[in-house]
């Protein structure tokens, strides 16, 4: 590491830390139509006229509506979302300059709404086998740095005690701990040519660790006016940093690309240190698990702006009202699809016409008898989401004039007997949509079950969502694979949100859904607010942790 005429910021060295991601969140009102993107494929007529629909009709800009290459089909193939939704996604906001402005993602009919799952070629198996290989070799130098540094830290506090662990996240962990050591201490020698001695070699610890960006990152120029040679020369390495900082984000951007790949790993080596280096690694490893890493497109694209992280499974929600932490920025994702383009008008119509009058009907909700606990008293999986249903019902009975039908057995409701359904909510028939209710005009539910939006367009589709949109229901969500039961939102989540008419659709949906980048999609308009003009519960009437999820806007998460 060159040699730096510099002085240790110890609140800096304290603080450090490389992320390559932007992270952070702020306060917005409710969603707006200008915050929306609307999203179509370029290769089906009818996906650009609905949106050309839907824009006219809510207001969204006509700079807002992106058109992408991709197949006219339910799936589309994992490397083909990487290489033709998520890259031109992401360089259409940076280009379109809306990053930062657009808190929600619509796809239109014609956008494939399914993510394969991952295959890895030959070519991907040998690459991993490398990274596997450099990840170890990389632990191994980490590991004898952060020993070395440690040591360093005890020579001047002998009862420092460093931790053991060689997982990236210990690695860290440790190399926080005997930094903040050491800095205490060196700054607060009274010695200055001691503290400048101590604090150079504190400052090759931290070059070895977190490379020299972190290097550049806590010190500051040796001179305020800049003209001298030492001033000069730090300036210009900042320079050279920042230029590979921007050269690593975008090749991040082309984590479908080997190429990039390589290069990204080469720059994040040379400038960020072993600790990045590793955290890289791992993230690319990640990237090649096949197992359960297909999705639904919209579940995916709402973590868009993140770059590295783990497809296998799921994510938290980070917008869902209870999550706590610090994530990358996340998008509220919404799809106004159906069996017919006819059907996708009819929402968008519906969802405005409703708005204007109130939804007005019957609550209709089918639990299935399941009692929340077993003959041992041991929590039951099914018979506790069972209750979620009944809670719905109680809280409507208690704190609103709702019509509420309640039928907590098994079957599902028998053809036709419950008329003017105005929201539904019921569970099981697995592919075997049950026509139970007549639906009125702007209907919102959702029916729990595995495979509910396999297929959407098919002819002989039997699913759930499909069934729901045909017969009359404006807004709805489904699984296009397994999603086992807890990727569902709670129904005494979802809808007493809803109910209070102050958050539109996508905001309901994105406050009570647990899980990204899995298998749930949501159907419907993302600014639909069926009860703003007549409230069926009052927001002090919710239970306390859905008064505290009002707080905060989902949209303003980012």
């Amino acid at each position: 590491m060159p040699k730096l005429c510099v002085r240790l910021t110890v609140a800096g060295v304290l603080a450090f830390g490389l992320t390559i991601l932007i992270c952070g969140r702020s306060a917005s009102a409710a969603l707006r139509p200008d915050q929306i993107l609307l999203i179509t494929n370029k290769n089906s007529a009818d996906s650009g006229k609905l949106a050309t629909q839907y824009a006219q009709a809510r207001g969204v800009p006509t700079e807002n509506v992106v058109a992408l290459d991709v197949p006219d089909a339910e799936e589309i193939a994992f490397d083909d979302y990487e290489r033709n939704v998520f890259l031109p996604l992401r360089q259409f906001l940076a280009g379109h300059h809306l990053d930062g402005k657009i808190h929600c993602l619509l796809t239109f009919y014609g956008v494939p709404f399914r993510i394969a799952n991952r295959i890895n070629t030959t070519a991907d198996k040998a690459e991993l086998a490398d990274i596997l290989a450099l990840q170890q070799a990389t632990t191994n130098q980490a590991s004898t740095a952060l020993a070395s540094l440690e040591k360093f830290s005890q020579s001047f506090d002998k009862t420092f005690h460093p931790e053991t662990g060689t997982e990236v996240q210990v690695l860290r962990h440790r190399a926080d701990a005997a930094m903040a050591v050491a800095a205490k201490i060196i700054g607060g020698f009274t010695d200055a040519e001691q503290r400048q001695q101590q604090g150079d070699k504190l400052l090759e610890f931290l070059g070895k660790l977190e490379g020299e960006s972190q290097v550049i990152a806590h010190t500051k120029p040796p001179s305020q006016d800049g003209n001298d040679p030492p001033t000069q020369q730090w300036l210009a390495h900042a320079q050279t940093i920042a230029a590979a900082a921007e050269n690593a984000r975008q090749l991040e951007l082309r984590r479908f690309d080997p190429a990039a790949r390589r290069d990204l790993r080469q720059i994040v080596s040379e400038t960020f240190g072993l600790l990045a280096t590793l955290d890289l690694l791992q993230a690319q490893a990640h990237y090649f698990d096949t197992t359960d890493t297909g999705a639904a497109t919209d579940s995916e694209l709402a973590l868009l702006y993140w770059d590295n992280y783990q497809r296998s499974k799921w994510q938290a929600n980070p917008l869902h009202f209870a999550f706590h932490g610090n994530p990358p920025p996340v998008l509220m994702t919404m799809r106004l699809d159906g069996p017919s383009p006819d059907i996708v008008q009819r929402i968008i119509q519906d969802s405005l016409g409703v708005e204007r009058t109130g939804l007005d009907g019957t609550v209709a909700l089918n639990s299935r008898g399941i009692a929340p606990n077993d003959a041992k008293g041991s929590a039951s999986v099914f018979g506790q989401y069972d209750q979620h249903i009944r809670n719905l019902a109680a809280l409507l009975t208690a704190k609103t004039h709702l019509h509420v039908v309640l039928a907590d057995k098994e079957p599902v409701f028998a053809p036709h007997t419950v008329p003017n359904v105005a929201v539904y909510c019921g569970w099981y028939s697995v592919g075997h949509y049950v026509p139970g209710c007549d639906f009125v005009r702007g209907a919102v539910g959702f029916h729990i079950a595995s495979f509910e939006m396999v297929t959407l367009h098919g002819k002989n589709a039997q699913g759930w969502v499909h069934g729901l949109l045909n017969d009359g229901v404006d807004a709805t969500l489904g699984p296009v694979a397994e999603p086992f039961l807890h990727a569902f939102p709670l129904p005494d989540e979802f809808f007493p949100l809803l109910f209070t008419g102050k958050l539109p659709l996508a905001e309901v949906y994105w406050k009570t859904t647990p899980l990204t980048s899995w298998m749930i999609s949501m159907i419907g308009d993302p600014l639909y607010t069926p009860y703003a003009k007549n409230p069926a519960i009052a927001v002090d009437d919710l239970p306390a942790k859905l008064k505290a999820a009002m707080a905060e806007p989902a949209a303003g998460r980012e």
